[in-house]
């Protein structure tokens, strides 16, 4: 069944080095009620693809989960397709802070996000691990 990103259509491209690539081709399922793509779908592919960033500069089995995040929209949008790039600015031994920009398939900005990530031992934490 793949996870959340993929149910809804969203692809990684490419992951490596502290930048990830993700795309979406727009379908119905992306629209709001106000016939545009939901503010939620410009944010999960953003917050997910700098979370993968991050990932990708760690050792096999580390992850990470978002500690904070802050997006700007600048743009509606109503077709097409979306491409996510995200790119690790700075990491220390315990977090790491991402920039990310949302395009849209006519390479015009629609939204940018920053966010710092905890950096964890594991892919999955207990609830020690995360206070």
């Amino acid at each position: 069944m793949g996870d959340f990103t993929e149910r809804i259509g969203i692809r990684t491209v490419s992951f490596e080095g502290g930048v990830c690539i993700m795309e979406c081709a727009l379908e119905d399922l992306h629209m709001s009620t106000a016939d545009r793509v939901h503010g939620g779908v410009f944010f999960t592919m953003l917050d997910t693809a700098m979370g993968r960033a991050v990932i990708s500069k760690l050792p096999e089995g580390r992850g990470c989960a978002t500690l904070e995040a802050k997006i700007n929209y600048f743009r509606p949008v109503q077709h097409g397709s979306l491409r996510a790039e995200a790119r690790v600015l700075t990491m220390t031994r315990n977090t790491a802070f991402v920039e990310s920009t949302l395009t849209d398939s006519e390479q015009r900005v629609v939204c940018r996000a920053s966010g710092t990530f905890m950096l964890t031992e594991s892919r999955t934490q207990t609830d020690r691990e995360r206070v």
